[in-house]
């Protein structure tokens, strides 16, 4: 996060991310990156395998795989692309 405490919309949007993250993988370790013109957070699961999940003010998300950058990343949401919620439940990965 930039510096300072994340403010009480950052928080909810951190939530929804984490959430949906743990449709997608157990235990994720998470970084949290505020995006900038409030645009919302991208939180990052930094391991091989991992990703991005850049999270919208209106609560709605775009995943993008580890082999995505941030930049990219953050491009293509700023565009307006967005991920459907079924496909985060649908992509569980079974241990």
């Amino acid at each position: 996060m930039t510096a300072g405490s994340p403010t009480n919309d950052a928080e909810r949007l951190i939530e929804v991310g984490r959430a949906l993250f743990e449709k997608l993988t157990t235990d994720p370790v998470l970084n949290v990156i505020e995006l900038p013109d409030g645009l919302g957070v991208c939180l990052v699961h930094a391991v091989r395998g991992g990703g991005k999940i850049y999270v919208a003010p209106d609560e709605s998300a775009l995943w993008v795989g580890s082999e995505v950058d941030y930049a990219a990343g953050l491009g293509v949401f700023r565009d307006g692309a967005r991920t459907c919620v079924e496909t985060f439940a649908a992509s569980r990965k079974h241990a």
